[in-house]
């Protein structure tokens, strides 16, 4: 992967970054480069006092895992990160960055947490189109963790956790997200890729990244106290795959093929085959269209 510098039409400018929200709480930390932003925060987690003094929301659900505080970190550039499966993600051609929720919970109830963070990250990218007079009918979710246009990757998500306590749970959250299609890229993996710039002209880089964090300040608070129920009927809205025939990689060999009928309120994907459903859980398994090569 190339790791040249990335263009300054998308250079972050911290005092023009202004979420709203539950998200204008949290401290947001630039670099100009780092090996990883998810490695800098899963290791700063580990030492980290827990947020004692934070208020457990009064409407929050028994079994749920409140979200106490987060904290931002983005880079211009990174030269070791990487996506799920250890794939390599720089961040050359958009907006790379990493936050680390503190989560009142045992991980067990963060189950199903990129799926909501892929329903935050289209609809941000949606609402920032269409205010400008673009168009987000191309926006599509692949699970277990890829936001699509037109079928081409335009953001990925890596989730990590770390539990330090008995109730206590640092979920670290790993985006990229394309502002621009990198087409040097796409001959480099010999896939097609996306961009924001695919749906409104010019779109500018710390408004991106006011409206991604505005969008997972809410729906990262939604997702601690009710867990991934309410995200499973807007997951379906953009389902890349619902209805279609795919197959299920793993290792580099078809470890199932059928038809994909979305996911359930455990982030579980259904795939019927031989007349029956199976649910699959994300693990390390790559799903394709069945009419893909291998990836």
């Amino acid at each position: 992967m190339s790791l040249a510098e990335p263009s300054a039409r998308w250079r972050l400018v911290p005092e023009r970054i202004q979420p709203s929200g539950p998200a204008a709480g949290w401290p947001i930390d630039v670099v100009e480069a780092t090996g990883s932003t998810n490695a800098d925060l899963m290791a700063a987690v580990r030492d980290a006092a827990w947020p004692v003094n934070a208020a457990i929301p009064a409407h929050a659900n028994t079994g749920g895992a409140p979200l106490l505080g987060a904290r931002v970190r983005a880079a211009q550039r990174q030269t070791a990160g990487r996506g799920r499966q250890g794939r390599p993600w720089s961040g050359d051609h958009g907006l790379t960055f990493s936050i680390a929720c503190a989560f009142a919970g045992e991980p067990v109830l963060l189950g199903g947490l990129s799926l909501a963070v892929g329903v935050a990250v289209a609809d941000a990218v949606a609402l920032y189109a269409e205010s400008r007079g673009g168009s987000a009918q191309a926006l599509g979710l692949k699970w277990p963790n890829d936001v699509q246009i037109a079928g081409r990757k335009l953001a990925g998500i890596l989730v990590e956790t770390v539990r330090t306590a008995p109730g206590q749970t640092w979920a670290v959250i790993g985006i990229g997200l394309n502002l621009e299609r990198p087409h040097v890229l796409e001959t480099t993996l010999g896939r097609g890729l996306s961009g924001v710039e695919e749906l409104v002209d010019a779109p500018e880089p710390n408004a991106v990244f006011s409206a991604l964090l505005t969008s997972l300040g809410e729906y990262l608070q939604r997702f601690g106290t009710q867990g991934l129920a309410p995200f499973v009927a807007p997951f379906a809205a953009r389902d890349a795959f619902a209805g279609e025939r795919v197959r299920l990689w793993q290792d580099g060999a078809v470890v199932l093929e059928g038809v994909a009928h979305g996911i359930d309120a455990q982030g579980r994907l259904a795939i019927e085959t031989g007349g029956r459903v199976q649910w699959v859980h994300s693990g390390e398994v790559s799903l394709r269209s069945a009419e893909d090569a291998q990836p």
